[in-house]
């Protein structure tokens, strides 16, 4: 039975995602973080007799998706073709099938994107200390609008200033400086109790090959691993991927994320 899930489902449904943690950081994130009562962040799942056998996650126009190869997905997919808010993007790691794809009706792939999921053993950490003149440290709301401007050219990694704020707020930014100039930073799209997805991780062109963005992230995880979390991230570029193997991040799979675009008829 398809239908959207609330809080007597939660032990059913951290019960599937715990199957794949690492896959499932943002589904488990957006369950920590907004429960099941918000109406930009919504939980839909396949559910027969009180077991819940596959899940699907709206946060604002983007989907994700987990579940067993029993799941109806077929069923799944018409909860996003019928729903109100036009789907734009699709996180598609679901589990017990290849793809949700050729599940959705009203909606195909404008863009397919697959990237190495990787993943930083509790002992695997290796510390990047900064270069001579700068200076790493964990970003304040004091940090605000110098990392709006520094975001604001940063390309493909753009984020507006809500997409600042609110890992200042509720996760954790680290930030390198050199004259009090934010030059390279790294932070968190999504925590839970034990996992933590780096991401934003970005240095300015004209500070790039000092070893920046290691120092950075390595810091940001150093933490992670302190409070008792392990980093997890993903890429697509072979320079960044040689960066996070030199800290000690480890390839466990891929990350497959779609743009949607309606499909026209």
């Amino acid at each position: 039975m398809i239908r959207r899930l609330g809080e007597a489902d939660r032990f059913g449904t951290i019960a599937l995602l715990e199957a794949a943690p690492i896959l499932n950081l943002y589904l488990l994130g957006n369950l920590d973080a907004h429960g099941f009562g918000e109406e930009f962040c919504e939980f839909w799942g396949d559910v027969v007799d009180g077991r819940v056998h596959g899940v699907i996650n709206r946060y604002m126009t983007g989907w994700t998706v987990f579940g067993e190869a029993s799941a109806d997905w077929a069923g799944l997919g018409q909860v996003i073709d019928h729903h109100a808010v036009v789907a734009e993007r699709l996180q598609d790691n679901p589990g017990g099938v290849p793809s949700l794809l050729p599940y959705l009706q009203r909606y195909e792939a404008a863009h397919v994107s697959e990237e190495v999921l990787m993943a930083l053993p509790a002992d695997g950490l290796q510390r990047q200390p900064p270069p001579d003149g700068f200076v790493v440290r964990r970003a304040t709301l004091d940090d605000l609008a110098a990392l709006v401007a520094f975001f604001a050219d940063a390309g493909k990694m753009s984020r507006s200033a809500a997409g600042i704020e609110l890992p200042l707020r509720d996760r954790r930014v680290w930030i390198a400086l050199q004259g009090g100039e934010v030059v390279s930073a790294a932070l968190t799209n999504a925590e839970t109790e034990r996992l933590a997805m780096v991401g934003g991780v970005y240095t300015a062109p004209a500070w790039r090959g000092r070893g920046l963005s290691r120092a950075v992230c390595s810091a940001l995880c150093d933490e992670l691993i302190q409070t008792g979390r392990q980093p997890a991230l993903y890429w697509d570029n072979p320079v960044a991927g040689r960066v996070y193997a030199k800290i000690g991040f480890r390839a466990i799979g891929i990350w497959r994320s779609l743009r949607l675009s309606p499909v026209v008829r």
